[in-house]
């Protein structure tokens, strides 16, 4: 299934879900709703009844249809998030090294759990080898490893 319409089903998924636990919460609490003064300050059950009061009904099919443009889900994302996922690099800095952890790092796992984390040289020099070790990556050769690294280290670091 394409990203764009990965996007699409989850949208849709995610509504009916809500409208779901919001029946069954009006089932349990006999009708009534309970007051909602601030969205964090609620139950879950409060904020997702506090939702489907607000909902009008209608279904805004506009961010669907954007879904399926995977240049305007690209332009929406980088905007909100400043990643962009028809980047051919994921998004990673553009400084020495970038190609090689791109290549390395996306054959397993997307490029944004790099990028969220933030390890010293040391805590890259132990996942690196905690991933060849314990998740059946196959190690790179040593000055390979110390440019994944010194990238890593450089970009990522704490």
């Amino acid at each position: 299934m394409s990203r764009a319409r990965c996007i699409a089903a989850r949208t849709v998924t995610i509504a009916a879900m809500t409208l779901a636990v919001a029946g069954l919460t009006q089932l349990f609490s006999g009708g009534a709703r309970l007051p909602v003064e601030t969205p964090h300050a609620a139950s879950p059950t409060d904020r997702i009844a506090a939702m489907a009061d607000a909902w009008t009904g209608e279904i805004d099919y506009a961010p669907s249809y954007a879904a399926l443009d995977p240049a305007a889900t690209a332009a929406a994302e980088a905007e909100v998030t400043g990643f962009n996922s028809a980047d051919d690099y994921g998004g990673l800095p553009r400084t020495t090294g970038h190609e090689t952890v791109a290549a390395y790092c996306a054959s397993c796992h997307t490029l944004q759990i790099v990028m969220a984390q933030r390890q010293s040289r040391e805590g890259w020099d132990y996942l690196l080898t905690w991933m060849a070790e314990q998740q059946g990556m196959a190690p790179p050769p040593t000055e390979v490893r110390s440019e994944i690294i010194d990238y890593l280290a450089r970009e990522f670091g704490e």
